[in-house]
């Protein structure tokens, strides 16, 4: 499917729009998301404009996810404190999408966070001033994820 201007998602992969990109591979795209839920939350990007799972290609949901798959691994390596993590996605508005393209949650979990977690999952858009989100955590997280290779 074709890019939309009006996509945010679309502007991130066109590179048309800041965001703290993590890795890339065959056109798709791990980027920090500005509004973690915890600390190091990454967004897996389809690459192509599409609301459901289930207009993505074949080819690139298999990839979508064995990309989730790489990263998910690697985030053991990059977040020490890191035991396990969430993968999540929200196909379509009525499950809770609030960006009409296909992309993957991956979110740190870290020992007795569920109180936090919890929270931070209902409050990050009515709240979105988070020390979470500070530019200068997001920069230092990015270092991490790029200073790991």
């Amino acid at each position: 499917m074709p890019s939309s201007d009006a996509c945010i998602i679309c502007a991130i992969n066109s590179d048309n729009l800041q965001h703290y990109r993590i890795a890339e591979q065959n056109g798709l795209k791990a980027v920090l998301d500005i509004f973690p839920i915890a600390e190091g939350h990454v967004l897996i990007l389809s690459r192509s404009h599409a609301s459901h799972l289930e207009q993505l290609s074949a080819e690139e949901h298999a990839e979508l996810f064995q990309f989730a798959h790489q990263i998910g691994k690697k985030m053991f390596e990059v977040l020490d404190d890191v035991s396990d993590y969430t993968l999540v996605v929200n196909n379509g508005r009525d499950a809770g999408q609030h960006i009409p393209h296909v992309h993957i949650h991956l979110i740190p979990r870290r020992k007795g966070d569920n109180l936090r977690f919890y929270w931070r999952l209902m409050t990050r858009f009515i709240n979105p001033i988070s020390p979470l989100s500070a530019k200068t955590r997001l920069a230092q997280m990015h270092l991490r994820w790029m200073n790991a290779g």
